[in-house]
């Protein structure tokens, strides 16, 4: 436990997963249907309720629409798991001839699959802006995508690929305003969730090395308490017998 296992696993699959959803370009319509403007959904790592108090409050110059994505809970996955003792071996190519590649294995300590519960909450000014937005991301999410990132190298410096699937709660919730002020703007907000199906590894140890020596210190006796005297001949071969007979 103070090995210090931290490879900023979470926070690349976090990033990855907004980067999958990023660089949305709503367009803002005409009576006719005709394109008179563009304009780029901002996301944002936040709770929906942080993301309203910087609306309501001014000086934060948050505008909509926004997009907030906040992790709720992370959880083991025991159906993914593989086994929980055994590590993994990788094999590192450390130069090629014309025999073929030269190398070793590495021993790789068994990461832990986890699920990572994250929560996208959507703040629009128009109901147009909200289907937009909903339209970027429903049609492809079927109902998983699949984001890419590698090995962390300080976990181990291994070029290998990792893809998580990203799976979608299949719902979205709307919520619109039913009751205002004169002063509170009119906004509509949805909100739906995913799981991030990641890995979270343990602290990778150098492996040991070929043990070639052992050393030992003996010391000659006539005998062991329990075992036969066998410093004659005759008893020798006597203790010889006992496994001749069997």
């Amino acid at each position: 436990m103070k090995s210090d296992p931290f490879y900023f696993e979470v926070k690349d699959m976090i990033t990855q997963f907004v980067a999958a959803f990023d660089g949305v370009v709503i367009k803002r319509f005409n009576k006719q249907r005709e394109v008179k403007d563009k304009i780029c959904v901002r996301y944002v790592y936040a709770p929906k309720q942080r993301v309203i108090h910087d609306i309501v409050n001014k000086s934060k110059h948050l505008t909509l629409p926004v997009v907030a994505v906040s992790m709720t809970s992370i959880s083991r996955d025991p159906t993914r798991v593989f086994n929980k003792l055994d590590s993994s071996y990788y094999f590192r190519t450390l130069s090629t001839t014309p025999s073929g590649d030269v190398g070793r294995e590495d021993k790789v300590p068994q990461p832990v699959p986890v699920n990572i519960n994250v929560s996208m909450s959507i703040l629009t000014k128009y109901q147009t802006d909200m289907d937009q937005i909903l339209s970027n991301f429903i049609p492809y999410n079927n109902p998983y995508i699949v984001i890419s990132w590698k090995v962390p190298g300080d976990f181990a410096n291994i070029p290998q690929e990792i893809r998580s699937e990203v799976l979608w709660n299949e719902n979205v919730s709307l919520q619109y305003p039913t009751e205002l002020t004169p002063n509170t703007p009119y906004r509509v907000s949805a909100d739906t969730g995913f799981i991030i199906k990641g890995w979270l590894y343990r602290k990778h140890t150098t492996p040991t090395k070929t043990i070639f020596n052992i050393e030992t210190n003996t010391h000659v006796v006539s005998s062991v308490e329990g075992m036969p005297d066998i410093s004659t001949q005759d008893n020798l071969e006597q203790f010889n017998s006992l496994f001749t007979d069997l």
